[in-house]
């Protein structure tokens, strides 16, 4: 049975985490920002600044984080749907790993929303028989 949209759909998930990962990443890099930094230093406070380079280095790893694990198991996902193997197995493992994705950190909310529906369209088609049994 194809399984098109339950790839299209992790594959949209992949497309989430990685801009997840690319915001991180810009997260991260905008704290070490000289222009960035001398931004802040002429507008605010010292406790201001090191209160928002604190949350900036927070934000990016709860940004990076997930994004990368959502990679990973849409990736995972995808190889195993793309084979047909056993789908009840993936829809399971998309949509436990999109929870756990949530509960690392809230920011996973982006790719769960396309890895439980990937998921639970992957648990709730059933092959169809008349195929395996040869009938027209």
């Amino acid at each position: 049975m194809k399984r098109t949209g339950e790839i299209i759909l992790s594959i949209i998930g992949a497309v989430t985490s990685l801009i997840m990962v690319g915001t991180g990443i810009y997260f991260l890099y905008s704290k070490d920002n000289q222009t960035y930094l001398d931004y802040l230093h002429a507008n605010w406070n010292d406790t201001q600044v090191a209160a928002t380079l604190e949350q900036m280095n927070q934000a990016g790893t709860l940004w990076v984080l997930p994004g990368i694990a959502g990679i990973v198991l849409s990736i995972l996902a995808i190889f195993l749907l793309k084979g047909n193997a056993n789908p009840k197995i993936v829809g399971w493992m998309l949509i436990l790993g999109s929870v756990v994705l949530c509960i690392i950190s809230v920011f996973g909310f982006f790719p769960l929303v396309f890895f439980v529906i990937a998921g639970i369209m992957a648990l709730v088609r059933n092959p169809n028989v008349r195929r395996k049994q040869g009938i027209r």
